[in-house]
């Protein structure tokens, strides 16, 4: 098979195909796109350029199939509610020695039941 022709015995081409939905349906989608960027912690003015950019094809569709005014309603929505969260990512702090040590006695001092407490033989 030549490097750029595809081949239509192959098991692994992709395919893409179009499947029926409603306008429920629709609205469900932009619900989820823009939900789940709002919980990333973009703000709405980002989502909605993600609506408007004919490279993110599920998102513009909506945007097409519902209109930009409630797209708009949608974002507002999903941003007032996740909004809020803003997610950090940092790497935990080192301990200190001594602060290492004071958990491992710690952790030694915890008693364990005797066996037949626990439930053993």
């Amino acid at each position: 098979m030549p490097l750029h022709e595809p081949d239509a015995t192959d098991p692994m081409m992709f395919v893409g195909v179009t499947l029926p939905g409603s306008i429920e349906a629709t609205r469900d989608m932009a619900y989820v796109f823009a939900e789940e960027f709002a919980r990333l912690g973009h703000p709405a003015q980002q989502i909605l350029a993600l609506f408007r950019k004919p490279f993110y094809q599920g998102a513009h569709q909506a945007l097409l199939a519902l209109g930009p005014e409630e797209i708009d309603k949608i974002v507002g929505e999903c941003v007032a509610l996740w909004g809020r969260f803003v997610w950090v990512d940092q790497d935990q702090a080192v301990d200190s020695e001594e602060e290492q040590e004071q958990r491992e006695i710690e952790l030694l001092e915890i008693e364990m039941p005797p066996p037949a407490q626990r439930g053993g033989v």
